[in-house]
């Protein structure tokens, strides 16, 4: 019986299934009567493996239910329903992961946004790789929302690797400019810690070139913020290709600000400008 399944049996009790619903039910009447009330139902989570997945998945639902009925508390109010649901979801560490990775990819857009912002907070390191590890076929809006999380998600140690490259696929190869813009963007957010700011710069360089302007403008932003003066070279190149093709004044001024950000330039300056002022910093790398 899935967590959706079971929140249902709990608003409007049904026949109990099996003996792990009846015992998920008994779990969450506890916790409605409350804390004290549900610490001692909760003993029996411990060493139980499965009955605490199944718990997981349980106050991911509570946690939506929740906030759609009650929202977050307000300053100085007493927390409700929805931020019990989240502190508990992050006691259970690892173990909450699965559940709300999928709420993620498969949730309507508040659940979605949700369960990113707790992945974030919970800062398990099993998140980013798990749903790096989804994204794959996903539907478009899966995807985005997936690539938009990655940005906050704990540096994943060992598995960073395989996070990075799903990251750089998107970036390159995804059907839809906004997944390849958010990808751009993500790869930024991770790069310090994934200790790849190089390859990164060189993979939004090489976007630069995508066949849409805002994906361009994307990885004009992630090089800024990235920081590396070794983008330079490419950002002038990419700001003479957009004059010579009578780009819009937007697609210009993000290649401007990159060039002015890396540079620390107050001015925006004409390609031939920019590049003089390139090998005046000594910077003679080509783009």
């Amino acid at each position: 019986m899935g967590a959706i399944a079971f929140f249902a049996a709990c608003v409007a009790p049904a026949e109990v299934v099996d003996e792990r619903n009846e015992e998920r039910q008994s779990l969450y009447a506890a916790w409605s009567a409350g804390p004290l009330e549900f610490k001692t139902q909760a003993e029996r989570l411990d060493g139980d493996a499965e009955l605490s997945r199944l718990w997981a998945e349980d106050l991911v639902v509570v946690m939506v239910a929740s906030y759609r009925a009650e929202g977050v508390a307000a300053i100085g109010e007493r927390s409700g329903r929805f931020e019990r649901a989240c502190r508990d979801l992050i006691g259970l560490g690892d173990l909450a992961v699965e559940p709300l990775v999928e709420l993620v990819l498969v949730g309507n857009d508040v659940g979605a946004k949700l369960a990113s912002n707790l992945l974030a907070e919970g800062g398990e390191r099993t998140a980013a790789p798990m749903l790096a590890s989804a994204l794959g076929g996903a539907p478009t809006r899966s995807r985005l929302r997936g690539l938009a999380a990655l940005a906050g998600l704990r540096y994943a140690g060992t598995d960073e690797g395989a996070v990075q490259e799903q990251l750089f696929s998107a970036l390159g190869d995804d059907p839809m400019w906004i997944c390849r813009a958010q990808a751009a963007s993500s790869l930024v957010a991770r790069a310090d810690a994934a200790g790849n700011v190089a390859r990164v710069r060189v993979a939004l360089s090489r976007g630069l070139g995508d066949s849409e302007l805002r994906v361009q403008d994307a990885c004009c932003r992630g090089l800024e913020e990235l920081g590396d003066a070794g983008a330079v070279p490419a950002l002038i190149n990419h700001l003479e290709r957009l004059v010579h093709m009578g780009s819009g004044l937007d697609h210009l001024r993000a290649a401007q600000a990159a060039l002015m950000g890396l540079t620390g330039t107050r001015q925006e300056l004409a390609p031939s400008a920019w590049r003089e002022l390139s090998f005046k910093l000594g910077d003679t790398k080509g783009g």
